[in-house]
């Protein structure tokens, strides 16, 4: 084996490695816990799905 080839496999097996560890110590973090959404946002929300619902309906039957 020349010595590029012995070098290059270093670089590869070291990139590789150094790769799993960023990506393992990224993900290892747990997620910050999402608030609480108020009584007002949920309420918001729902107005907004059953508009659009709504909508999607009269889009889908004919006018009599």
């Amino acid at each position: 084996m020349a010595w590029s080839n012995v070098a290059t496999h270093t670089t590869v097996v070291m990139f590789s490695v150094f790769m799993a560890g960023t990506m393992m110590a990224g993900c290892s973090s747990a997620p910050e816990p999402q608030p609480e959404p108020s009584k007002q946002e949920i309420r918001q929300d729902s107005d907004r799905f059953f508009q659009k619902m709504g909508q999607e309906e009269g889009k889908k039957s004919p006018s009599p």
